[in-house]
């Protein structure tokens, strides 16, 4: 059913838009699940390929630095396409484009290069579904149901991750690791075929008559000159650099330091991930509740929470009690995890209102670039000083950025 704003009046548009925002909603949500099943669903793979191809540690790891680099590559550059052209057409075309490329690497993929090539491919098209998403709760969702439905749309990315890590190593047990990679495959076009059908551009709460008439260099000069602007997305790449950073390196350092098992220490972690789920679907919520239009006093506070929380994981003593890492893993979970719908939310409604999905993939495009260097930068720190020396780094980027931001919250809407 698609339905033009010159064929109905301007009432009938709101009730539609009204009625129809929330199956919107469940089309982006279901489009984020299946597509993380595909991406984030190769980490699970990573075990796999190392035997396939008899790949070292390092060569093993770098499969999945070649997917973040496929985003990095093509995530501004989709960014504007879905300001210009909608995201409802870019999306169904790089999400089936996705599955299309994981059939292929499943097909083709004769050697550790080839897979290589293929990853970075995923990497390219998965980069426009984080935008899309988010340009369809701002075209759709009013401000004070925004903070929500990113929340609820955000759970999808854990969610789907969590689904992969179910099922796809079990296919791969069973059958092979290419009959996982035909099922991504099949699972990324079914999910771009969906977001086709039921996602609308004609209605909702932008004019998406207005194209994008902004250059992206144009864009780059206005986001990097306002204060405000920078210290957002420096909140984004802080955060973004601590979150993956004590993803990669907290099992050993539960086991190492405070000679934790593994097995125990994997359990712990996944009460973070767990908690991080709830966290993204309700931050966002509550500080829209608590401080309306305040978002980035809530992020203060999230980073100030967290450099808190680090402190009290380095000054626990060797095999601590169970009920204090657990207390500790909650709330790790719930603002370490939780923080980026909040962000991301900003980082939009702080966009021109034409380059909304430019000015978030920009943004994303920082925090991946972080990605990928703190993690290794915080090991080097750790092999010549210690984990000490590494969390309290750290731990001085999440007290400065809270800093700067704080100096910008009377700027705020």
């Amino acid at each position: 059913m698609s339905v033009s704003p010159n064929n109905i009046s301007i009432e009938e548009s709101q009730k539609y838009s009204e009625s129809y925002r929330w199956i919107v909603l469940g089309v982006a949500v279901t489009a984020q699940t299946l597509a993380s099943v595909v991406s984030q669903g190769m980490y699970t793979l990573v075990p796999f390929f190392k035997s396939a191809f008899n790949l070292t540690q390092a060569q093993a790891g770098l499969t999945i630095t070649a997917m973040n680099g496929g985003q990095i590559l093509s995530m501004v550059l989709l960014g504007i396409a879905m300001d210009r052209y909608g995201e409802r057409g870019v999306v169904t075309i790089t999400m089936i484009a996705m599955g299309l490329t994981a059939i292929l690497a499943a097909t083709f993929s004769t050697s550790y290069y080839s897979l290589m090539f293929f990853l970075v491919m995923i990497g390219v098209w998965y980069a426009s579904v984080q935008p899309g998403g988010t340009q369809a709760i701002m075209r759709w969702f009013p401000p004070h149901l925004r903070g929500v439905a990113t929340g609820v749309r955000q759970a999808g990315l854990p969610l789907g991750t969590a689904m992969a890590a179910i099922a796809l190593p079990w296919l791969a047990v069973a059958y092979d690791w290419k009959i996982a990679l035909y099922v991504q495959g099949v699972i990324g076009i079914l999910g771009g075929i969906l977001f086709g059908v039921f996602h609308r551009d004609d209605i909702g709460q932008l004019n998406s008559n207005n194209k994008a008439k902004t250059s992206i260099s144009e864009l780059f000069k206005l986001l990097l000159k306002q204060p405000t602007c920078l210290a957002v997305l420096f909140a984004g790449i802080t955060m973004a650099a601590f979150q993956y950073t004590f993803a990669t390196h907290i099992l050993l350092f539960l086991s190492k330091q405070l000679e934790i098992p593994l097995v125990t220490a994997a359990f712990f972690f996944a009460i973070a991930q767990g908690v991080g789920i709830a966290g993204r679907i309700s931050l966002a919520g509550v500080s829209d509740k608590l401080w309306p239009g305040k978002r980035m006093r809530s992020l203060v506070w999230l980073m100030i929470a967290c450099s808190g929380l680090i402190c009290a994981l380095l000054l626990l003593p060797v095999h601590p009690p169970i009920w204090i890492i657990i207390t500790l893993f909650v709330f790790l979970g719930l603002f370490g995890i939780g923080w980026y719908p909040l962000w991301l939310l900003q980082v939009a409604e702080m966009a021109p209102k034409t380059a909304i999905a430019s000015t978030v993939s920009f943004a994303m495009t920082l925090n991946l670039i972080a990605i990928c260097a703190l993690p290794p930068i915080f090991g080097f720190i750790v092999d010549m000083w210690g984990y000490g020396m590494a969390w309290g780094l750290i731990i001085v980027l999440l007290l400065l950025s809270a800093f700067r931001l704080s100096r910008n919250t009377t700027n705020q809407q």
